[in-house]
């Protein structure tokens, strides 16, 4: 009898506390698929594959897992049905040809800025996966630097060397980031503290797309970005802990209204409001990624 209902706890507890272990490889090449996000859907409960496409999530009850992951088609399962290992289709893309120019670049364009505010604001990583995106307009002045040469972002990493993705996204009728320009991760690296980090992408030859393009970060909810924020209650002295995961990225004030900051989180893309006049960060005006581009020929 006592056998009988540990074995009937046991099965409830399993029912109710799940916990998925698995690795993510490519459908064709089974090669291991790296920084795939991974959420359940509707909630904000997920996580990230690490460099060898393992993962684990633990979650409450039988849930509805999404996988999705750059350069493949976005995939949705019952927990129960996942074992130790799920496949991804690669996505058939078919991305603009470029002409790559023999001779040596010349010419230089700075657009965007890494100005900080009076009072530093930043996008903080926490437990579950998001996405930031900023659009950038293209002008006709950029058509003799159309190459993207380098990206820079005010980080504030609270670990050594933490990890980031870069997704170059297109953009959709209703101003919604959508599709890829791009089809492959671009990892950054941030180090600690404080710091201006700049990732080098001129050997992807990547062009300026004529409709625009957004540009996003993407937290990797990974061991090695993992850390414990410490904060103490308003006007008490509780002390509280919370996982966080970094870097964090600088945020600044916009006065643009043309919905070009926006943010992923639970499977839906949402574009950032105007802030309230004192809130004290963005004082009346639009949060915007701080993101400074070399333009090239």
């Amino acid at each position: 009898m006592k056998k009988l209902l540990s074995l009937t706890i046991l099965l409830i507890s399993n029912f109710c506390f799940g916990q998925l272990k698995a690795v993510i490889i490519n459908s064709e090449t089974k090669e291991k698929i790296p920084y795939v996000n991974i959420w359940v859907e509707n909630e904000s409960i997920g996580t990230t594959s690490n460099e060898n496409g393992a993962f684990e999530l633990k979650f409450e009850g039988r849930k509805t897992i999404v996988f999705s992951a750059i350069g493949y088609e976005t995939k949705k399962i019952s927990s129960d049905a996942i074992k130790n290992s799920l496949e991804l289709k690669p996505l058939i893309t078919e991305l603009d040809e470029i002409v790559i120019n023999s001779k040596k670049t010349s010419k230089e364009l700075i657009i965007g800025n890494l100005k900080q505010d009076k009072i530093p604001t930043y996008y903080p990583g926490y437990e579950n996966p998001c996405i930031v995106a900023r659009f950038f307009e293209y002008k006709e002045s950029y058509n003799k630097t159309p190459f993207l040469k380098k990206i820079k972002v005010f980080t504030d990493s609270k670990v050594k060397n933490s990890k980031f993705n870069i997704i170059f996204y297109d953009i959709n009728d209703r101003g919604e980031p959508y599709g890829y320009v791009y089809n492959k991760n671009i990892i950054g690296v941030a180090k600690y503290g404080k710091k201006t980090t700049e990732i080098d992408i001129s050997d992807l030859n990547i062009k300026f797309p004529k409709k625009g393009f957004f540009i996003a970060i993407e937290w990797l909810i990974i061991e090695s970005n993992k850390y414990v924020f410490r904060y103490r209650e308003r006007d008490s002295n509780i002390w509280i802990e919370k996982i966080m995961y970094a870097p964090a990225f600088l945020g600044i004030a916009s006065n643009s209204d043309k919905k070009s900051s926006w943010f992923f989180d639970q499977g839906t893309w949402k574009y950032y409001l105007k802030q309230e006049k004192n809130n004290g960060y963005f004082n009346g005006k639009y949060p915007e990624l701080a993101i400074k581009l070399t333009l090239t020929n």
